[in-house]
């Protein structure tokens, strides 16, 4: 008996959401076409329109298993091209609020790299599938209906052209054009209500330079600085070519270097010097780039009681998050695995039907609300955004401020905070009578740096 496939999908955004929703429509649709108003990535060519490309981005444990459930073999595709492997929270120094947290984790895996590595190769991969088509430079512009409640495919145009000049028809329209969606827009010129949006109002901006990876820096292979509510914190990640990508950071207003010794005196106003002790002797290898970050925002797709068949919306699209917590590469491709499964549903039902978006927008809402609900419990720490705290937020940021305590002294609660954080378990493990116990009443142990 063969396999019933549906025939036309449309992937709006050439986003790394986008090459991920891309591969799972392959196995599911005659012809997938990716449409993005750019060129996708190809070798170490930047991409205009991903101006935050440049910034640490990481792939965590949770994500590298579902990317290598889609992509067989691409982490040692991209170990070979020259990504970095952290184990766990041995190889990763984090401190929090001036306090390293202590982990002797070696099983969880994250796979550090450029985002570029990682879009480049994916981009490839797809190119080399048949039945998908990449269409670049070319805009969407609108959605195309048969006014009975379902979009049929979309309207576009080529990046030079001001007016909509051709469409493609489709079974399904994935929108992963990133926080600048058009949808809700759409939406109501089709006549159905635009979904509310949350918000996080975190300002933040970062400042990103790369430095050779040189002998003489520290042995951890990953640092971390910050914590809410410090205005100021830092990411540092081993990438390709022996590079060491640092991403300083800082909240709302607070001024950000634009040049080589202003960066060096942020890394030198941080809690912890090993920074900026790290950097002092280096010479860096590119100019200093800036992206600003307005805050998290989220779409609440799933609280609408009517949505048109043949449409859905992930990725960045559906929420963007402060990226200093390093979620959105991960989730999107969780996101691609929940695609995949409610695809084999509409299967068995023999038609992408009027619930195949319910069904997917409550599908996505787990993975989304763990993201979500982490950065709320800590964006909200800002004294700059206490007065827009949800309610009931209060008691939740309490136990994980004590949770924070906990993981510079007790390694065992440090190990499960990072598998959450690594979307490996629940955030509900977090509060299990077994982490509760060592939270709470838990004695201190030797103290540890954490950066050895």
């Amino acid at each position: 008996m063969s396999v019933m496939r549906f025939l036309n999908a449309v992937v709006a955004g050439g986003s790394i959401a986008g090459l991920f929703a891309a591969r799972v429509l392959a196995q599911h649709f005659e012809r997938v076409v990716v449409i993005d108003k750019d060129t996708l990535a190809r070798g170490s060519m930047p991409r205009k329109g991903v101006p935050q490309g440049r910034h640490v981005h990481v792939l965590l444990a949770r994500g590298l298993v579902a990317l290598e459930r889609l992509f067989p073999n691409l982490t040692k595709e991209l170990i070979d091209s020259g990504a970095i492997v952290i184990e766990g929270g041995r190889e990763l120094a984090w401190n929090h609020l001036g306090k390293w947290r202590v982990s002797d984790d070696r099983d969880l895996v994250m796979l550090s790299m450029s985002r570029l590595l990682l879009e480049s190769v994916v981009a490839h991969r797809i190119r080399l599938m048949p039945n998908v088509e990449l269409l670049e430079r070319t805009r969407v512009v609108g959605f195309r209906s048969d006014n009975s409640q379902r979009v049929t495919g979309v309207r576009v145009a080529s990046a030079e052209q001001a007016f909509d000049t051709t469409g493609r028809a489709a079974d399904l329209v994935v929108d992963a054009t990133g926080r600048g969606s058009a949808s809700p827009r759409w939406l109501e010129e089709l006549g159905f209500k635009a979904p509310k949006a949350d918000h996080i109002p975190a300002r933040i901006t970062y400042a990103t330079c790369t430095f050779s990876r040189s002998e003489s820096w520290p042995p951890w292979r990953g640092l971390v600085i910050g914590g809410a509510p410090s205005r100021r914190g830092a990411v540092v990640l081993p990438i390709e070519r022996d590079l060491w990508l640092v991403s300083l950071a800082g909240y709302f207003d607070e001024q950000m270097p634009s040049n080589h010794l202003e960066f060096l005196e942020f890394a030198r106003s941080l809690a912890t010097p090993e920074l900026y002790e790290a950097l002092r002797p280096q010479e860096p290898m590119s100019d200093v780039a800036p992206h600003a970050f307005p805050g998290s925002q989220r779409r609440r797709y799933e609280r609408l009681k009517n949505l048109p068949s043949g449409l859905i919306v992930l990725g960045d699209a559906l929420c963007s998050f402060n990226p200093v917590y390093g979620q959105g590469m991960t989730v999107s491709a969780l996101e691609a695995e929940a695609l995949d499964d409610a695809l084999c549903v509409a299967k068995a039902e023999v038609e992408i039907g009027p619930h195949f978006a319910r069904r997917w927008f409550a599908s996505t809402k787990a993975v989304v609300d763990a993201a979500w609900d982490g950065v709320s419990i800590e964006d909200f720490r800002h004294p700059e955004l206490r007065s827009e705290r949800p309610l009931g937020l209060r008691v939740a940021q309490w136990y994980v401020g004590r949770l924070h305590r906990a993981t510079y002294r007790d390694p065992r609660v440090t190990n499960q905070f990072y598998r959450v954080l690594s979307f490996m378990d629940s955030p509900s493990s977090l509060f299990s009578p077994r982490v509760a116990r060592r939270v709470l009443l838990g004695r201190a142990v030797s103290p540890q740096t954490g950066t050895g």
